[in-house]
């Protein structure tokens, strides 16, 4: 993807700020390797960024990606242990029952 300067420049506070997707921080990047134009304005902007905002990181779409997978798993292995406990307590309980049933039977024709 070619990219304008005019269009690096546009997307310098979403970039700085890891608002753009992965494909168009690739283009960026790529972009700034070959433009020395771009690279000086987006190194005065990341100084003008440290100045004003000193404490804020951009975030990382991937870490931050890893982070929801690793989320979403934690999450489906506990629905999956709750499944096993219950479905196992719903057999132990109809075998309990069926049990009883069976010995109450088992009493109930033995008395006649």
């Amino acid at each position: 993807m070619n990219m304008t300067c005019e269009v690096a420049r546009d997307l310098a506070e979403l970039y700085h700020e890891g608002l753009v997707s992965t494909e168009s921080a690739r283009a960026i990047r790529a972009h700034l390797k070959e433009c020395g134009r771009c690279r000086r304005y987006y190194k005065t902007y990341d100084t003008m960024n440290a100045l004003h905002f000193p404490l804020y990181k951009a975030p990382d779409f991937e870490e931050a990606e890893a982070r929801s997978y690793e989320a979403l798993s934690k999450r489906l292995r506990k629905r999956r242990v709750f499944e096993i406990v219950t479905t196992s307590a719903a057999i132990g309980a109809g075998s309990i029952m069926l049990a009883a049933g069976i010995i109450l039977l088992v009493r109930s024709h033995s008395d006649d």
